[in-house]
C-alpha cells in the first residue's frame, strides 16, 4: 500500500504543481528607440521594402498555434520512454489556424554509447511550424577529465525551407564545445560556445526576370556561461546566467546579449528569475518571474489533515549535482537562425541625343557576362551585344531611326532582364534634339 500511495502522491503532486505554480508571466518591456536593424539600400522599390519590413518587424500574420496535445498526455508519452531518454525528450503538437497546417516539434538527446566517464550521443530535431520546416542532426562526445570536470565536443547539420515548398533547403553546419565543473564545495559552472557556417544559398529570379533574390543562412557564433554564485544567504542559492550572440549575413547583422539572476530556496519551495537583455532587432528588454511550488500529501488528506503540510527538505549543502549528470544533459545551441535575404534589381538608364541612344546600368552578380540589347517597335528583336565589367555594370550606345520604340537588356543564359524603357527619336529639326528617358535605380 505504501508503494501504491507513493505513486498517487507523485502524480497528484505533479498535477497540483502545474495548477498552483505562480508564474508572474515574464513581464517584458521593450524600448524601441534606437535599433541597429538590418539596413537596406535606400533605393529599394516599395514592394520589396514592404515585404522585408514585414518579415523584420513581424507584421505578417503570426503563428497563433492552438495546442491540441495536453501537457498531461505529453508527459504520459514521455514517461513510457526509457529513463535515459525520458529526461531529454521534448515533444509538442499544435494546429496553426492561419495556414491550416498541423505543427510538430520534437527534440531529443540520444546516448548511443555510455561508459562511467564518457558518452557518445546523437541529437535529432524536427520543427514543422506554420511557415517553415526545419530538420537537424547532431552528434558529439563528452568525457570526464577529472572527478569534478567534464569537457565535450559536438557537431551539427541543419536544413530549412518554407513549409509545403519545393525550393531547395538552406543548409548550415556548425560545431560547439562544452565545459562543466564543480570547482568548489557544491558549486557549479557550465560553459558552452557554438559557431555556425552556411553551406549554400538559394537563388530565384523574380518580377519577370528583373529581380535577383539570394537567400542564405547567416554565419555567426554564440556563447553562454552559467555559474552558481558564492553563498549570500544560508537558505538561498543564487545563479547567474549570461549569453551573447552575433549572426552576420550579407544584408543583416543580428547581435545581442542576455543576463539573468535566478534565486531558489534550498527546500524547493520558492524560485524567482530576474533578466534583462538587448537585441539589434528586438531592442532592450527585461523581465521578472516568480513561483511557489506547493507539495500535496494525499495520505494527509485521507487522514483528514492539512494536505499541504508535507515538509520540505532543507539542505545544508548548496547544490548536490553530480558531475556525471553533465554527460547526459541537453546540448545548448541556437536553432532556426533567421534567413538572410538580399534582392538586387537589373537596371537600365538611357538618354537620347539625335539618333544615338546612350545606355548604362548593371546586372549584379553577373561580372564579365555578355548581354543582349533588344529593341521593339512591335516584337522584340536582338539589336546588339554589350559586356559587363567585374562589378556587373555595362555601358553602350546604339543608333535608332526616328520614332518611338522600347529597349531592354537581357542576359539570356539566366533569363534575367531589365524593365523596358521607352525612347523617342525625333527627326532632325523637329522638337528637341535630345530626350532623357526615365532612369532605373538599383535595388
Amino acid at each position: 500500500m505504501i508503494i501504491s500511495y507513493k505513486k498517487y502522491i507523485y502524480l497528484i503532486t505533479f498535477y497540483f504543481n502545474i495548477t498552483m505554480a505562480v508564474g508572474s508571466g515574464l513581464a517584458s518591456a521593450s524600448s524601441f528607440g534606437d535599433r541597429n536593424q538590418a539596413q537596406f539600400p535606400p533605393s529599394v522599390e516599395p514592394p520589396a521594402i514592404v515585404e522585408q519590413f514585414k518579415q523584420k518587424t513581424g507584421l505578417e500574420k503570426p503563428d497563433h498555434s492552438e495546442r491540441y496535445l495536453p501537457y498531461s498526455v505529453n508527459y504520459g508519452l514521455r514517461m513510457a520512454l526509457p529513463a535515459p531518454l525520458r529526461n531529454n525528450f521534448d515533444f509538442s503538437a499544435s494546429f496553426d489556424k492561419w495556414t491550416r497546417l498541423p505543427t510538430v516539434k520534437t527534440e531529443c538527446f540520444l546516448p548511443i554509447k555510455a561508459w562511467p566517464d564518457k558518452t557518445i550521443f546523437f541529437t535529432p530535431r524536427v520543427n514543422l511550424n506554420g511557415r517553415n520546416e526545419s530538420y537537424s542532426m547532431g552528434a558529439g562526445v563528452r568525457q570526464l577529465i577529472t572527478s569534478e570536470m567534464m569537457v565535450g565536443f559536438h557537431t551539427f547539420y541543419d536544413w530549412t525551407r518554407p513549409r509545403r515548398s519545393d525550393l531547395d533547403y538552406l543548409r548550415e553546419a556548425g560545431a560547439g564545445i562544452e565545459f562543466s565543473a564543480l570547482p568548489g564545495y557544491f558549486s557549479d559552472l557550465n560553459l558552452s560556445a557554438n559557431v555556425y557556417f552556411p553551406l549554400n544559398s538559394r537563388e530565384e529570379i523574380k518580377n519577370g526576370g528583373a529581380s535577383f533574390l539570394n537567400e542564405t543562412l547567416p554565419a555567426g557564433a554564440d556563447a553562454r556561461i552559467s555559474l552558481l554564485l558564492p553563498p549570500i544567504i544560508s537558505w538561498l542559492d543564487f545563479r547567474l546566467d549570461a549569453s551573447t550572440h552575433r549572426y552576420v549575413g550579407r544584408n543583416s547583422n543580428i547581435s545581442g546579449y542576455r543576463t539573468a539572476l535566478s534565486v531558489n530556496s534550498r527546500d524547493g519551495l520558492f524560485n524567482m528569475t530576474l533578466e534583462q537583455g538587448e537585441d539589434s532587432l528586438l531592442g532592450h528588454n527585461y523581465g521578472i518571474s516568480a513561483g511557489i511550488r506547493m507539495a500535496f500529501d494525499w495520505q494527509a488528506l485521507i487522514n483528514a489533515k492539512n494536505p499541504f503540510s508535507a515538509p520540505y527538505q532543507y539542505s545544508e549543502t548548496r547544490y548536490n549535482r553530480k558531475i556525471r549528470n553533465s554527460l547526459f544533459s541537453k546540448v545548448n545551441r541556437k536553432y532556426d537562425l533567421p534567413e538572410d535575404r538580399f534582392e538586387q534589381r537589373s537596371t537600365l538608364m538611357a538618354s537620347v541625343s539625335g539618333d544615338t541612344v546612350t545606355f548604362t546600368g548593371g546586372f549584379p552578380n553577373l561580372p564579365y557576362s555578355t548581354l543582349t540589347v533588344q529593341v521593339s517597335h512591335s516584337p522584340w528583336a536582338d539589336y546588339s551585344e554589350v559586356q559587363t565589367d567585374d562589378h556587373g555594370a555595362y555601358y553602350g550606345a546604339i543608333t535608332l531611326p526616328p520614332g518611338i520604340c522600347r529597349m531592354r537588356v537581357v542576359h539570356k543564359p539566366s533569363g534575367r532582364t531589365t524593365e523596358p524603357r521607352t525612347v523617342v527619336i525625333t527627326k532632325p529639326g523637329i522638337g528637341d534634339d535630345s530626350h532623357q528617358s526615365e532612369g532605373a535605380k538599383d535595388l
